[in-house]
């Protein structure tokens, strides 16, 4: 199931290249699908339902040819969307993200990773914004194929690339301490309970 989280992306993309608002179409369904999908896979009706709306929408945009500037609104959305969960992890008597992350796959922690697990997140919440506001001014000053190579393509590479240079320097920085690796943390980070 996280492979579906980068199927948007890659849709989102071919269909700017190739000014196609009907494969625009399939991947804004994928993109509304993808928070309903255990849902959808038990069947639930009201998960159901409300994709079935949600593709009606998005055939009457596709028809009226607005479907391409609703493409636009997933690359602020979905930094936003994760911006909030992170936030508020912040907030006095929660648990951090990244800690809970680590703690998912540490058990405990100590004091010295809490509290770098703390910044990580701070850290996280700055580069979301930064995504946000980055991806609103390409929608309204780039070229569609430039916004859309920046949004689809080489924001998760950076993202990507932060991901896995804050590992390596963690293990530089607490090489004292064992650490587990980049897979289990992938696998920890998919698992971990965002809310």
């Amino acid at each position: 199931m996280p492979g579906l989280f980068f199927l948007y992306p890659v849709l989102a993309h071919i269909a700017t290249l190739l000014h196609s608002d009907w494969l625009a179409w399939v991947a804004l369904t994928v993109f509304f699908a993808i928070p309903l999908l255990p849902a959808l896979l038990t069947r639930d009706k009201r998960a159901w339902l409300l994709l079935s709306t949600v593709m009606i929408i998005l055939t009457a945009c596709a028809l009226s040819g607005i479907e391409h500037y609703l493409m636009y609104l997933p690359p602020i959305f979905i930094p936003l969307s994760v911006l909030v969960l992170f936030a508020r992890s912040l907030r006095t008597g929660q648990v951090p993200i990244v800690t809970r992350i680590a703690l998912q796959i540490r058990g405990s922690l100590p004091a010295e990773l809490e509290r770098y697990t703390r910044v990580i997140t701070q850290c996280w919440v700055v580069l979301l914004i930064l995504m946000a506001v980055s991806s609103l001014l390409l929608a309204l000053y780039a070229t569609p194929e430039f916004w859309s190579l920046m949004t689809n393509v080489i924001q998760y590479f950076f993202l990507a690339t932060v991901f896995l240079f804050e590992y390596l320097f963690r293990r530089w920085h607490f090489k004292h301490l064992k650490h587990e690796s980049l897979t289990t943390m992938v696998v920890a980070l998919f698992k971990t309970k965002m809310h």
